[in-house]
């Protein structure tokens, strides 16, 4: 229902409190990597999960992403933009589980 894009969130409607922890944690990524990396590093995972790990192009690729696999794990938990260490999307495996 939200997409980060560079630094303006798009939503249809009013978000979640969840939608906002989980956007914020997208934005925090593209500083890290400057804008351009987060494009590079989404792409490269999304294709590794689609041909290396055969996931195919496919919700689970996506879902394989490091920075969605970090976005939807944390997004629930209030403290992890206060808590979160940079880069942390690094500590989750290429191609998913």
């Amino acid at each position: 229902s939200a997409i980060t894009l560079f630094f303006l969130v798009y939503s249809r409607g009013e978000i979640s409190e969840e939608t906002k922890r989980h956007e914020t944690i997208h934005f925090q990524q593209y500083l890290e990597t400057f804008v351009i990396g987060f494009l590079l590093v989404y792409l490269f995972d999304y294709l590794y999960a689609a041909f290396i790990k055969k996931k195919g192009f496919s919700r689970d690729s996506y879902l394989a992403i490091r920075f969605e696999q970090e976005a939807w794990t944390q997004d629930k938990d209030v403290d992890y933009l206060r808590n979160r260490k940079r880069f942390s999307w690094l500590n989750y495996p290429l191609g998913g589980e």
